[in-house]
């Protein structure tokens, strides 16, 4: 894993405005301390996870691997804040940023819509 992926992910979670327990809770951990232990690099992330994040956040996988925080957030295909999220929320803003990241593909290998 990248030297940058828990910043990153610290990033993008602020980003969004989630706390680590409501994203501990959406990738169906016990208890935050193991998010805590991702982004300050004491743990290495699984690919698993960061795939999970990505739909999360709207992002493709190699954004956990840019080398600065700044460089991510660019990537970032939407971003808001609302409080009280509840799990249900958080799939289906995954199941949402999946559509857009799809999207954007196709968008690309077919020249931009030229």
């Amino acid at each position: 894993m990248g030297a940058t992926t828990g910043l990153v992910m610290k990033g993008l979670r602020e980003k969004y405005g989630y706390t680590q327990d409501k994203v501990a809770d959406y990738l169906g951990m016990k208890n935050r301390e193991m998010i805590s232990f991702y982004e300050n690099e004491e743990r290495e992330v699984p690919l698993e996870v960061l795939e999970k994040l990505s739909d999360l956040f709207g992002v493709e996988l190699d954004v956990f691997f840019v080398d600065n925080v700044d460089e991510a957030l660019a990537e970032v295909v939407f971003a808001f804040r609302k409080d009280d999220f509840d799990g249900d929320d958080m799939e289906n803003m995954a199941a949402f940023g999946k559509i857009v990241k799809n999207y954007l593909k196709i968008n690309n290998l077919y020249g931009n819509g030229k």
